[in-house]
Order: C-alpha cells, then sequence, then structure tokens
C-alpha cells in the first residue's frame, strides 16, 4: 500500500505551494465564477482536449471541482503575481497501490505563453514527489496537443513514449505522449 493518505491529501491541499511569479493555492467557492468565466473565454483551446469544458459549464460545475466531487483530491488555482487567476492545475487518478498521480493542468487563454503551466507544473511535481512522497507522477497528452507537450518538456519531464488509444476525446480514441516525474529522480533534477 503506497503512503499517499488523507494526511497527505491535507497538507496539499491546505498549503500555498510558490515560485517566483505564481502561486498555487486551495481553490474556495469564490472562485467558482472566476473558473468559469476562465473555461468560457479558453473554450476554443481546452475543448478539443478536455471535454467537460464546453458550453453547458456552470459554476455548479465550477464548484463540484473545487468542493473534490469530481476525483481531483488536489487542487490548485494558478495566480500570478498581480494576483490574477491563470489556470488550475492538480494530482488526480490517485493510485495507493502503486503510489502514483495524474499530474494535469489548463491556462486559461489570455494568460498561455507566459510560463504558467511549466511553472505550475514544476511546482506541483517537486512538492508531489519530495514533501508529498508519491513515487511518480504522470503527465500524458493527446499526440495532437503541441503546448501541453511543451509544457512537460519545459517543466522536465521524462518522455517515456506514446501509449496507443490512451485517451477517449468526444468519443475518439487519441494516442498520449507519456511523461513522468520519479521520486528517484526529483533531488537530483532540481525539482
Amino acid at each position: 500500500m503506497g503512503t499517499t493518505t488523507a494526511p497527505l491529501q491535507a497538507t496539499l491541499v491546505a498549503m500555498a505551494l510558490r515560485s517566483d511569479h505564481l502561486v498555487l493555492r486551495a481553490p474556495t467557492p469564490d472562485d467558482a465564477p472566476v473558473v468559469t468565466a476562465a473555461v468560457h473565454a479558453s473554450r476554443a483551446h481546452l475543448l478539443p482536449f478536455m471535454p467537460w469544458a464546453d458550453s453547458t459549464y456552470t459554476e455548479v460545475d465550477a464548484l463540484r471541482w473545487i468542493n473534490g466531487e469530481l476525483g481531483d483530491v488536489h487542487r490548485f488555482a494558478m495566480i500570478d503575481d498581480e494576483g490574477n487567476f491563470v489556470g488550475c492545475c492538480g494530482l488526480n487518478l490517485i493510485n495507493e497501490v502503486n503510489n502514483t498521480a495524474n499530474l494535469g493542468y489548463w491556462v486559461h487563454s489570455a494568460h498561455t505563453g507566459r510560463g504558467h503551466a511549466t511553472a505550475a507544473t514544476r511546482l506541483l511535481a517537486r512538492h508531489g514527489l519530495v514533501e508529498g512522497g508519491y513515487q511518480r507522477l504522470e503527465v500524458f497528452m493527446s499526440t495532437r496537443n503541441h503546448p501541453s507537450r511543451r509544457v512537460a518538456e519545459k517543466a522536465g519531464a521524462h518522455y517515456e513514449g506514446v501509449a496507443r488509444a490512451r485517451l477517449l476525446l468526444h468519443g475518439e480514441p487519441h494516442d498520449a505522449h507519456v511523461f513522468s516525474f520519479t521520486a528517484a529522480n526529483a533531488e537530483s533534477d532540481g525539482r
């Protein structure tokens, strides 16, 4: 059995993670309108790879995510150094048997290209592996999602290859690039 139990979950959610230009903090119900507006403003680039980001997304959906009702155990709002909400990230698909998790992210379309997803990925990977005790964090995305692949590469994730038909998006199977961060490399990589 893995070591990722309730104390780790509480620790990850309770603390803020910081870089020079970004803070990751637990989302609150007050964030629901901002998250909802960001999803709608970003639908054109989110929807092809995140089917939940459609025109029916509401504040109720945002609250369900904020409250942890959608399976995302570790949820974070990305806040830039000017106090702007710039996106969301987190650890989900927790596998306690193997002590692993998935690391995911999305950025408001008005804030892309500024390194926010890369900074968030580095912060979350270091925390999840070093302080959190996960053995492995995976980042996977459709082979068609070139911006997300660049984020994983820039964040220093190890490329492992392509998993055939790994994702089902809008009813269509997609091959996925698979990247990982592992505990064995967390300290030596400087994360």
